[in-house]
Formats: structure tokens, C-alpha cells, sequence
């Protein structure tokens, strides 16, 4: 793709912090890939670049076009990375500073729920709060300043936060382990308290970019700050796409990047490629009314856009209508799979997965149950981390019975009898087998899962897994498992052969784990469905993403806006900047629609819809 001026002088610029300013589908990717060709081009050390990108997709991606265009290979470019992916390889190697061993641990979001659950439990507190007091806890890291943050909430139904963070990370930190906030953390621990580790990734690093910008956490940001020497940093974002707030992201990185860079140097990406101009001036005249914004002008040279407001009596006529629209569209030749309709909420899915199940048009839930999250993977991944972290009880307590093997909690329980101050359930079960504590058969099963767990720590990932699935028959066990559902044992045999598939491009295990857990948080969609339907997804999920069409479903108050954000100015900002989104993703044919009735309450047409049309 051919540069146009502006996209040309933001990658030939240098001399000052940069933020390019760029407008949906303005080419930022391509403005940030060209930028690092210009940076080598010029003599930087491809090698010496810090390339942050918001998840690991995004990070392959620019690497293949960076293979592409520039000819280096993918792995003279170690620092093309999401933020988490890059403080873990400093935090591992440096881990013995802060009082970890070597190989440190990372915690995906099961163990963590499970970790603080046993911690809420023994508080002898409700365990059905886990997963609000994980979000706090979560919250509270990003901030940097998590006992500022606790002081500002001390309770949340009753329970003392501060008292349940030191508790988690008094276990995390006995665990060896840390969980995915606190990779961001402990490195800014790292680099604040040990100036010769700073000084060292200062000067390793000749120039930092970072995608996304408008998505940044202070947490992210003080770690940005930490490293950039002599102002070569270029940041690349869409402050009217900030929808991140709930996650803890801030759009004052954005909007302060020039006050805090006093020689800052702005670009504005304002020619739109994707959409008809129709949508882009509907979408500007929308976010216009934001106060929290960079002023741009968004244009597209593209004409001839459709878009129509449409009303309805209730979800079910606002969903066969839909479903109408899309065979009549479909008859044009528009393929169904470049068409979506998106929602602010997950609950309104339901209407029109029945309405497309009776109308026969095939459709993909979008947003769904990560990969990594699916039971049978986290089953396979649990071996592997009892077989490398002897002290994982999250993960042992999940194997030790799975497939069964006669290990029931009675069992576990005698096992735990046993254990003495810092021994793990995989330590006191070696000791129980060594000292045949238990009756025949638990032993002689007890004995060969420990003896697989050994024989397997040293394989390849691949063969580790293997190795898994015959010693343990886990596919029968599986097909047992969804008992006579053909459809969905075949899915997870396909899940297990693309598991096998990735693990079979690492060579050690302590790699394949550290590439799964980073992956985890990246959420990924569900697998190429095999019926290339009509998207259905929330706007948060739909992010990135372009259609032929876009149906924006559900344009009423207290939907979207969605009645939470109500109570704060910036929070309604960032409700507007979410239809925004939903807009943008449209190139050609745009509708919007609102019911009067909702789920058998009467509902009122979303104030974005006024602001547009007025």
C-alpha cells in the first residue's frame, strides 16, 4: 500500500516523542510496520527495537509483514511484543532480584479464581464473591498503586481487599508464581529499585513504538516512561476508540501526550479506507459530542454508503427483520460471513440465534470460550504444569483424578494429612507413595501418574502431550465424558489436534507454557467456524474488525448507553466512543435499530440515535 503524505512524513519523522493521532481505518498498522522499515533503514538495529502491540495476533502479524517487506527474519525481531509478553522475558531473567527462583510461574485466571477462592473460603467469606474481588484485585495493579487504590475501596460485600491482596500474593509468592497483572508489576518493581537493570534495557532498546496507544494503563504507561531514552518513542492510537476504561485502561495517556512530551510532534490520520464516507461523517458527527477527545477530521474518498435507522415494536420484529434484511442482502452476492450484527450486551445474541436457527441462516457467536479456557485443554495443560511446578496444588488437584482413577476426596484428604508447612499435594503424594501410605490400588495409581509427570518433564511438547492422551486413555475418557454427543466429542478431538499442532513449534515445555499462559489473555475467538455464518458479537469483541454490512441491534437508553455508565461523565464518553466503534466497522451498508418494548419492558431510543440524526 502506497503511503499517503501524512502517513509518509509520521514514518520518516524523527527528533521528538511522536503520536499519530489516526481515525478507524486509517492504515495505523501500516503507518507503525513502515515506521520500524524506516528505523532500519536508517541504521537502527532491528534487534534494539521494542515494538509493543496489544496481543499476541497483532504481534505475529507485524512480524510477517516486517518478514515481508524488510526480508529479516521473524526472530531478529525479539522485542515485537505485547506489553506482558515483553516485561516477562525481563522479569525471568532478572526474577532472583526480587526473591523468585528460577523457573518463575505465571497463574492463568482459573488458578488465580481458584487460589483466592481457598483465601476467601478460609475468611471464612462467601466464595460466590471470587470473581469481583479478582477484578478489584486486577484493577488495583494497573493503577500501580494497589494499597492507594484498597484504601479508596477497603470492602467490597464485607471483605477486606487489602487483607485478601496480601494474602494472594503472599501464596503466589511462596508459589513462585506470579499472575498476569503482576508481570507488569513486579518489572516495574525490577526497573525501579535496580537502576543497573533499567540503565541496561534503556540502552538495549533504540526505539520504542506502541500500538494502541489509547488503550494504555498507568501502569503501562510508568513502564514506557521507564524505558525510553533520548525521546525515541512512537505511539500509534484512536483516543474516539478508548473503550477499555472497565479493564483499568486511561485515556489521559492519550489526550496528555503532549503536555507531558513538551516537544511532542502530532500526526493526524484522517482518510478512512474502509467505510463510505456516508458512515465516517455519521460516525464524526456522533463522537463530536465528546469533550475527551483529540479534534480530527475523518473523511473517506469512498461514496455511495447505505445507512438506515430503523424502529420496531419489540426484540423478535427487530430480529426477524434482521434476518429478512440479510437473505435479501445475500441474494446481491454480499457473503453472509462479511456480515455482523452487534450488540452492547451478550444477552441480546438470544433473539437472533433463534431468529436465524428458524430462518436456516447459518451464524458464529463471536467472543465465545477462549481456546486455552476449554476444559479438555486446560486438562492436557494441567499435566504439563504439575510436570514442570512441583508446587502447582491448583493444577496437581486438577489431574489427580482426572481421568479417574479412583482418587476421590477422602483420598486427597489422607494425602493432605500428611503434608508439613511449604510441602506442595504433589510433594506430600511423592511421599505418600515412596512410604505406600495408601491402599494397593490408589498407590499403584497414585505411582504412575507421579512417574508419567517424571517422564514426561524432559520430553517435547508434543511428545509430552502424546504421551498424555495413550498413558491415560484421556480421548476415552473424553468420549465418556460428553456421553453421546457426537458433535461436540469431535469438536474437542479437533481442539486437542490443534493443541498437539502449536505444541509441536516449541521445543521445551517451559516455552509451550509460557507462550499459553501470555496467549490466554488475549481471549481468542472461537476456531474458523466450519458454517461461515453471520457474525453475532458485542461491539467490545467486534473491535479491530470490519464488515460489507453491520447491523447495530439494541440503540436504546439503558442499553446504549448502557444504565451503568450514568453515573460518570467519563464513562458515558466512553459509551459514546463504543457505538463509534460499532459504526466503524461498517464499509458499506450500516443499520441501526431500536424497539419500544425489551424484553417486556417498554424502552426509549438511545440519545445517540438523536445526536446523529439531529
Amino acid at each position: 500500500m502506497k503511503l499517503t503524505d501524512e502517513q509518509k512524513k509520521a514514518v520518516e519523522f524523527i527528533g521528538a516523542p511522536t503520536l499519530v493521532v489516526s481515525g478507524a481505518g486509517s492504515g495505523k498498522t501500516t503507518v507503525l510496520t513502515n515506521k520500524i522499515v524506516n528505523l532500519i533503514q536508517k541504521g537502527f538495529r532491528s534487534e534494539r527495537i521494542l515494538a509493543i502491540t496489544f496481543t499476541n495476533k497483532a504481534a505475529e502479524e507485524m512480524k510477517n509483514r516486517l518478514l515481508s517487506l524488510t526480508g529479516v527474519p521473524e526472530n531478529k525481531f525479539p522485542w515485537v511484543r505485547t506489553y506482558h509478553s515483553a516485561c516477562f522475558r525481563m522479569l525471568k531473567r532478572h526474577c532472583n532480584l526480587l526473591g523468585y527462583k528460577s523457573p518463575l510461574q505465571i497463574y492463568d485466571a482459573y488458578q488465580q479464581e481458584k487460589l483466592l477462592k481457598e483465601i476467601i473460603i478460609g475468611m471464612n467469606f462467601d466464595k460466590k464473591h471470587v470473581s469481583l474481588i479478582q477484578y478489584h484485585i486486577s484493577r488495583a495493579k494497573n493503577t500501580g498503586n494497589p494499597l492507594k487504590y484498597f484504601d479508596l475501596r477497603p470492602r467490597v460485600q464485607m471483605i477486606p481487599l487489602a487483607e485478601v491482596f496480601k494474602a494472594y500474593e503472599n501464596q503466589l509468592f511462596a508459589r513462585n508464581a506470579v499472575d498476569f497483572d503482576n508481570i507488569l508489576l513486579k518489572t516495574r518493581d525490577l526497573l525501579r529499585d535496580h537502576k543497573d537493570v533499567r540503565e541496561y534495557y534503556q540502552n538495549l532498546f533504540e526505539y520504542i513504538l506502541c500500538d494502541e496507544f489509547q488503550d494504555t494503563n498507568p501502569l503501562q504507561a510508568v513502564l514506557t516512561d521507564m524505558l525510553v531514552k533520548n525521546g525515541n518513542l512512537f505511539c500509534v492510537g484512536d483516543d474516539y476508540q478508548a473503550i477499555y476504561g472497565f479493564r483499568g485502561s486511561d485515556i489521559d495517556q492519550f489526550l496528555s501526550f503532549p503536555k507531558k512530551y513538551k516537544d511532542a510532534k502530532i500526526f493526524r490520520l484522517e482518510q478512512n479506507f474502509r467505510s463510505a464516507d456516508e458512515i465516517v461523517q455519521i460516525a464524526d458527527k456522533l463522537i463530536s459530542h465528546n469533550t475527551q477527545r483529540m479534534e480530527k477530521k475523518c473523511f473517506s474518498e469512498k461514496h455511495g454508503g447505505d445507512v438506515e435507522l430503523k424502529k420496531f415494536s419489540d426484540e423478535e420484529d427487530e430480529a426477524a427483520w434482521v434476518g429478512k434484511k440479510i437473505k435479501v442482502l445475500a441474494d446481491t452476492g454480499i457473503p453472509i460471513d462479511r456480515m455482523a450484527v452487534l450488540y452492547r450486551t451478550k444477552f441480546c445474541s438470544r433473539v437472533f440465534e433463534k431468529a436465524f436457527r428458524s430462518l436456516g441462516i447459518p451464524y458464529q457467536l463471536m467472543g465465545s470460550k477462549g481456546f486455552f479456557e476449554r476444559k479438555e485443554i486446560m486438562d492436557i495443560n494441567a499435566y504439563i504444569k504439575s510436570a514442570v511446578f512441583p508446587k502447582d496444588d491448583i493444577s496437581f488437584e486438577r489431574i489427580i483424578n482426572i481421568p479417574p482413577r479412583g482418587i476421590g476426596k477422602k483420598a486427597v484428604e489422607k494425602i493432605g494429612e500428611t503434608r508439613t508447612a511449604g510441602v506442595s499435594l504433589q510433594e506430600a503424594t511423592r511421599k505418600v507413595v515412596a512410604e505406600k501410605l495408601m491402599s494397593s490400588k490408589n498407590h499403584n495409581a497414585l505411582s504412575r501418574l507421579i512417574q508419567t509427570l517424571d517422564e514426561i518433564r524432559s520430553m517435547t511438547p508434543e511428545k509430552a502431550i502424546r504421551k498424555i492422551l495413550s498413558e491415560f486413555d484421556y480421548m476415552a475418557y473424553l468420549r465418556k465424558y460428553v456421553k453421546d454427543d457426537t458433535a461436540d466429542y469431535v469438536s474437542r478431538e479437533e481442539n486437542i489436534k490443534e493443541l498437539i499442532w502449536s505444541a509441536s513449534k516449541k521445543e521445551t515445555l517451559l516455552d509451550y507454557l509460557e507462550e499459553v499462559d501470555l496467549i490466554h489473555e488475549d481471549k481468542p475467538e472461537e476456531n474458523e467456524d466450519k458454517t461461515r455464518g453471520v457474525k453475532l458479537s458485542t461491539i467490545h469483541a467486534s473491535k479491530g474488525l470490519e464488515y460489507h454490512v453491520v447491523f447495530i441491534a439494541g440503540c436504546e437508553e439503558d442499553l446504549l448507553p448502557h444504565w451503568r455508565s450514568k453515573s460518570s461523565e467519563s464513562e458515558f464518553q466512553e459509551e459514546r466512543r463504543l457505538m463509534y466503534v460499532a459504526i466503524t466497522r461498517a464499509e458499506k451498508y450500516l443499520f441501526m435499530s431500536y424497539a419500544t418494548f425489551r424484553m417486556g419492558n417498554s424502552a426509549k431510543k438511545s440519545r445517540f440515535l438523536d445526536e446523529i440524526e439531529n
